[in-house]
């Protein structure tokens, strides 16, 4: 059993070090992109390109990506055609997803862990386009993807602290189709950042995924 984990914009592989913990037993790359690549990207693409050039010759049973990361992992089997039995995308938005979605952390998280992720977003922040960051903000369609894809897509998202709010899968604004593709679950209590605010949470729903063990009730 191996995984492959990517990350998002303006942040590092450590970003994965909570869940980690959880997932001791699963063999995984957790991938860092250099700078040197992020500031040349001109579009989410041009990282997918220099994730398949050092990791595409590896066999994965799995990957895994945060946001921008859950893009890569799409263009790495749509258009790298490299053979992963699931894609998990955590917290990652096909389409301009509605207000609901759009936060970081919960109000509480915030005071409890903001400061060291704004840190860091800082730091990591010079290091991309903002041509490649308006490419995951507005007027985007990843959704494309989906189409040519055979694997198990699970689609992970915060539930924004409110399990039961009814508007949550239309405020993700995707056609039935895509609905259609992928498998969604929420973790409790979290926001676009659940690997921090609720790890134990997320790495047993990305353990039970690669294990292929049924989550959907």
């Amino acid at each position: 059993m191996k995984g492959l984990f990517l990350h998002g914009v303006n942040c590092t592989s450590r970003i994965w070090s909570q869940v980690r913990e959880y997932l001791a037993g699963i063999d995984a790359d957790y991938v860092e992109y250099p700078h040197a690549v992020t500031a040349a990207a001109n579009c989410v693409s041009d990282i997918t390109k220099w994730v398949f050039g050092e990791f595409g010759s590896n066999h994965y049973d799995f990957v895994a990506g945060h946001s921008m990361g859950g893009i890569i992992a799409l263009e790495l089997a749509a258009k790298f055609n490299l053979a992963f039995r699931q894609i998990i995308l955590v917290d990652c938005s096909l389409r301009p997803a509605n207000r609901f979605y759009r936060n970081l952390m919960t109000e509480g998280h915030m005071e409890q862990y903001g400061s060291k992720i704004m840190q860091m977003m800082q730091e990591e922040a010079p290091y991309y386009q903002d041509g490649l960051k308006q490419s995951l903000k507005e007027r985007f369609d990843y959704t494309k993807y989906l189409k040519v894809l055979n694997q198990n897509i699970y689609a992970i998202y915060g539930d924004r602290g409110q399990k039961d709010y009814p508007g949550r899968i239309d405020d993700l604004c995707l056609d039935e189709e895509t609905l259609g593709r992928i498998k969604l679950l929420f973790v409790e209590n979290a926001c676009h950042l659940p690997m921090i605010e609720n790890p134990q949470a997320l790495a047993f729903m990305i353990s039970d995924i690669a294990h292929d063990k049924s989550l959907l009730k």
